[in-house]
């Protein structure tokens, strides 16, 4: 059986042209608003992290990342999608969750390759072309200066490694982290607790689901601090792409009035509502913190 809209709900006619393109029933202005920024954020979220992608591989580097920001982001895109599972959600919802965790983890592999092979590999390199640099100088000094060799050593010191260490354990305790928290919080940010409640019935389901969305809010409130105290420390954003913060601030900016423009939203639903409501304006703060550091740091011609 076709479905159809009812063509009015308390003296508010439906729009055709939503429902020829989204499949929704949307009755008045407000419900059309609501909905149309819901599925621009649906847009934003789409272009977040790809201009990121894109600048680590023409840079052929990705150090200006810091990792635990990349992790902390991909273990809530991950918590989100056992979030959907768990609580049963719509298809295109799984589909979204399953995109943007693929997206977060291609980040995480650039970074991976590019600052610990390729930063590893350089290192090896540039260690053996010192050394041989290092005996080339003593076989000249030696036939030059008979007797030489047996008044300085053969063996030159490598240059210290400590720098790729710090790195490397920085990644390994930052993928400890993913492992640990992306198995025991699964949650969600992303899906409403209206739909939560209109296809769960179970109580307990219901309650794993509030727990797990405080959770996830905090790691995405959180995601953000590492990536601006790396941005201190350089005194740059060089290798950032500002698209990446600018349509991630543009997605929770238009999740959040999309669900305050929702003329159905109630009391009850607004309370349920609140950890998404933190976890995407409450970043808001810290991408303008972002867009802050890109002014201060970025020279002007």
């Amino acid at each position: 059986m076709d479905s159809y809209c009812i063509p009015t709900i308390e003296g508010e006619p439906f729009i055709p042209w939503i429902y020829t393109i989204f499949g929704d029933c949307v009755y008045g202005w407000q419900e059309a608003t609501s909905i149309l920024l819901g599925y621009l954020s649906i847009f934003c979220w789409l272009n977040a992290q790809m201009p990121q992608v894109i600048k680590n591989y023409r840079l052929g580097n990705a150090d200006s990342l810091s990792f635990l920001f990349l992790t902390v982001w991909l273990t809530g895109d991950v918590a989100n999608y056992i979030g959907c599972v768990i609580t049963n959600q719509l298809p295109f919802q799984r589909y979204l969750a399953i995109y943007f965790t693929a997206v977060d983890g291609l980040l995480c592999a650039q970074w991976l390759y590019y600052v610990c092979y390729l930063g590893r590999l350089s290192l090896v390199t540039s260690d053996s072309n010192e050394e041989d640099d290092g005996l080339e100088r003593i076989s000249t000094e030696t036939a030059i200066k008979p007797g030489y060799a047996e008044r300085e050593p053969l063996l030159i010191a490598a240059p210290s490694k400590q720098n790729y260490t710090k790195t490397a354990n920085s990644a390994t305790t930052a993928l400890l982290m993913i492992a640990f928290v992306s198995f025991s919080n699964p949650t969600s940010v992303l899906v409403s607790s209206d739909i939560i409640y209109s296809r769960v019935g179970d109580d307990t389901t219901i309650w794993i689901g509030r727990v797990f969305a405080w959770i996830c809010a905090f790691l995405y409130l959180s995601s953000r601090v590492p990536q601006i105290v790396r941005n201190y420390h350089r005194r740059s954003v060089e290798g950032l792409s500002m698209a990446l913060f600018f349509f991630a601030a543009m997605g929770n900016l238009t999740y959040c009035l999309s669900i305050f423009a929702n003329p159905h939203a109630t009391r009850h639903t607004m309370l349920e509502a609140v950890p998404y409501l933190l976890g995407s304006a409450g970043t808001l703060v810290f991408d303008g913190t972002i867009f802050l550091q890109y002014m201060l740091y970025t020279p002007i011609d």
